[in-house]
């Protein structure tokens, strides 16, 4: 499609999403014209960001001006709203997946853009939030209770309506003659990454950059042509250095080194300067143990060697593999830092051995795979005086000063790093405890929940009219749950609650026998006395008290007059929803807050995605936070996830949490490997 034409389609498209998201929002009649336009305005900001976003994937372009792992501080309301605006995205994506998915796959052909992931889709649920964001700060003077219950009000009417906007944005595309990408090579960046791997076969991602590269080399250099990237024929003997060459790379790579932390070590430099000898007084940030890497890009042409070679090839792979990891805006600059150090003893590795391209187990990567696990979670700024800093370090200087290159180096390097992740996933568990009463509460309000719940399908409380069934949901449902917390199931308060609610509703039965006529008039007085204290306990007001008990009355007076049992009620079936109600809560206990993401009256029936130990990295409060898995409930599969650096405490609903990871919306970070992530990423670099 011409440029021309895409940009008439886009603009127009554009036009026509805000024309049917407005109908949508207008035939609702839950938002005024004033409030539809400032939603308007939030999805149309959006959708321009969304479409001139720069390509996903390029570690040049995402690693300008952006940091990662920052969490701006912000209110318990803004963070609590923020939540809520993030479980309305999942929900959207959910209810509307298929007619979404069908416009996302000729958005990819319309933006040209085969690797645009479904959350940041220009027409996806997320600018829906956009505008509810863009609404609520317009109108600021709103409370958040008033902002959630607007939420809850418009989450049926989207939920209901956005899968028919869909239908009528992929007809007008259809129309416009955007074709279907086809669906095999749009996946998510994970996936990307697996295929972008398997250069050769089943060859790694590591082992693929190593091929590609020798592919691109000019023909004087030669190969195989069978896409394994192994030299063979006549060309062998311009392809190999000689034994003296590479004496003389190794000596030149230790003065590299030599050179590149002379100027971090006064105590062993001739001549020291005033910056490293007072490295606080020039800059705003102390000077990192861990700042000895290279001050020039070190690939084959720096070192003097012939691309062609076996190791220009090696040094060329680590230098677009340690490039990959520096521009990656997701990791914190201590793990940019440390492996510019190490790229010297990499490529020393990697001219020695091979094996570093292509065995996954290869001591050299672990080492590299386990810096990565240290610092998940770390600030992207956080300073090298930060305790978890200063012990990576260490290990690294250490390991410099190895200069050997061999694999019991990184073996023993690989230990004492795992001692030090070890110790500090420990101190995380010893902090995460502190919000373990919490914690406990929420597990204890579930069950108590659950015990309400069985109680009201036993007594069959759907089955009553809408004004009771009203009080016994709200009302009752809240006492009775009070009671359970603070007495206990067992209590006499429990027992003589839930008697007086099963003694009501028996009273609205015929009693055509005289006995239970009898035992009618000496138990209801009791009853009715109860009922009355619980609603005066709830505080619930003189004419709602009257109008439910005017109702009991009544029900009861028919009661006595009918000698024969109703006919059984018809069963009620439930509205389907994609998923309950959400709630939102902040429960403090003195400085500790823990903020809550949970499903109303949701069992659990299976086990939740993730396990205690997992990092995920997840959106809070519409901001991207990377969060470890303390704790799980037993009967609730609920995680409490946390992270003392950023002081931040999550505890989320399964259910929720198998969404946000099926959406995309949280990844789990502990089970990528950070060598072959980055040379993944180098591979799609050198193709582009």
């Amino acid at each position: 499609m011409p440029a021309t034409d895409r940009f008439d389609v886009t603009r127009d498209c554009r036009a026509f999403y805000l024309q049917r998201v407005a109908l949508l929002l207008r035939s609702g009649g839950i938002l005024g014209e004033p409030a539809c336009q400032a939603v308007l305005t939030g999805i149309g900001r959006h959708y321009d960001q969304m479409v001139d976003s720069p390509r996903r994937g390029s570690f040049r372009e995402e690693a300008r001006g952006l940091t990662s792992s920052r969490i701006t501080l912000v209110c318990d309301d803004e963070l609590e709203l923020g939540i809520r605006l993030d479980n309305l995205t999942g929900r959207l994506f959910e209810g509307a997946a298929s007619e979404l998915w069908k416009v996302h796959l000729r958005f990819i052909t319309l933006l040209g853009r085969p690797d645009l992931p479904r959350a940041d889709d220009p027409l996806g649920p997320r600018g829906i939030s956009e505008g509810l964001r863009a609404l609520f700060q317009a109108s600021a003077t709103h409370s958040l209770d008033q902002k959630l219950d607007l939420i809850d009000r418009l989450e049926d009417l989207l939920l209901d309506g956005l899968p028919w906007v869909y239908g009528e944005v992929g007809d007008f595309l259809d129309q416009a003659g955007v074709a279907a990408s086809q669906p095999a090579i749009v996946t998510s960046p994970e996936a990307r990454t697996s295929r972008d791997s398997a250069h050769s076969g089943t060859a790694s991602a590591p082992q693929a950059l190593h091929d590609d590269l020798l592919a691109r080399l000019p023909s004087a250099f030669g190969s195989n042509g069978n896409g394994s990237g192994l030299m063979s024929g006549p060309d062998i003997g311009v392809a190999l250095l000689s034994q003296a060459a590479i004496d003389n790379l190794l000596f030149r790579l230790d003065d590299f080194e030599r050179n590149s932390s002379a100027p971090s070590d006064f105590l062993s430099s001739s001549a020291p300067d005033l910056e490293s000898l007072l490295p606080g007084l020039f800059t705003d940030r102390p000077a990192s143990p861990a700042s000895t890497a290279p001050r020039q890009p070190l690939n084959a042409c720096t070192l003097g060697v012939p691309p062609g070679t076996a190791e220009g090839l090696a040094i060329d792979s680590v230098a677009m593999i340690c490039a990959a990891i520096a521009a990656d805006p997701d990791q914190p600059e201590v793990l940019k830092t440390l492996i510019a150090s190490l790229q010297v003893g990499i490529i020393r590795v990697a001219i020695k051995d091979a094996t570093l391209f292509t065995d996954a187990a290869h001591p050299c990567r672990q080492f590299i795979d386990g810096l990565g696990r240290a610092v998940l979670g770390l600030p992207s700024d956080a300073s090298p005086q930060h305790p978890l800093c200063t012990q990576l370090a260490a290990v690294v200087a250490d390991l410099r000063q190895d200069r050997s290159g061999t694999a019991a180096a990184y073996a023993t390097a690989t230990a004492r790093l795992q001692a030090v992740i070890d110790q500090r996933h420990t101190a995380i568990e010893r902090a995460a405890a502190a919000y373990q009463p919490l914690f406990a509460q929420l597990e204890r309000r579930d069950q108590a929940d659950r015990e309400v719940n069985a109680l009201f399908a036993r007594l069959a409380v759907d089955q009553e009219p809408a004004e009771l069934r009203g009080f016994l949901e709200r009302t009752w449902r809240q006492l009775l749950e009070q009671i359970w917390l603070h007495d206990g199931p067992d209590s006499a308060p429990w027992q003589q609650h839930v008697g007086a609610i099963e003694t009501l509703l028996w009273s609205f039965r015929p009693k055509p026998e005289l006995a239970e006529r009898k035992r009618m008039a000496q138990e209801l007085p009791g009853v009715l006395r109860i009922i009355n204290a619980g609603m005066e306990r709830m505080q619930m007001a003189a004419e709602d008290r009257a109008r439910v008990l005017d109702s009991c009355f009544l029900r009861q007076r028919e009661a006595l007059r009918r000698t024969t049992a109703d006919p059984a009620p018809p069963p009620v079936v439930a509205a389907k929803r994609p998923l309950p109600p959400v709630t939102t809560e902040t429960l403090k206990a003195g400085p500790l807050v823990l903020h809550t993401l949970d499903l109303i009256a949701t069992p659990v029936s299976r086990q939740p995605p993730c396990a205690p130990g997992d990092w995920l990295a997840l959106p809070v409060a519409g901001q991207r936070c990377t969060l470890r898995i303390c704790q799980q409930g037993a009967a609730s599969g609920r995680s409490l996830l946390f992270n003392p650096d950023f002081d931040l405490a999550l505890a989320i609903h399964p259910l929720l949490l198998e969404q946000q990871l099926s959406a995309g919306e949280a990844v789990r970070l502990d089970q990528r490997s950070l060598f072959e992530s980055a040379a993944a990423v180098a591979l799609r670099e050198s193709r582009a």
